[in-house]
């Protein structure tokens, strides 16, 4: 999902269908650098000298039927930095983890 209409703010949140192991392992493989900390429920990574910290929470389970989709919550924090940066970063970020699908 990414900020099409209007400026990326210096923090959000989004939810998203996966375990903590499914976005760490996800996040790992789109930004090889990232660092965890706090057992896995938080993650920092820099693009030059723009930073971004990356806390989920789980948040229950999503139901459809008889399939049920693991939720969390993601919030993104940027440090320092101006909008066409966090948007750079962003845009990178949530590319190299999109999934295939509709």
């Amino acid at each position: 999902m990414a900020f099409i209409a209007g400026p990326v703010p210096e923090s959000f949140e989004r939810r998203v269908t996966a375990t903590p192991q499914e976005f760490a392992r996800d996040l790992r493989q789109a930004w090889p650098a990232v660092v965890a900390e706090a057992g896995g429920l938080r993650f920092s990574l820099h693009e030059g000298v723009q930073a971004l910290v990356i806390a989920i929470e789980p948040a229950g389970v999503r139901r459809l039927g008889l399939f049920e989709l693991p939720q969390l919550d993601v919030r993104f924090r940027f440090g320092p930095g101006e909008e066409p940066a966090r948007r750079a970063l962003l845009a990178r970020l949530d590319r190299g983890m999109q999934k295939g699908g509709g």
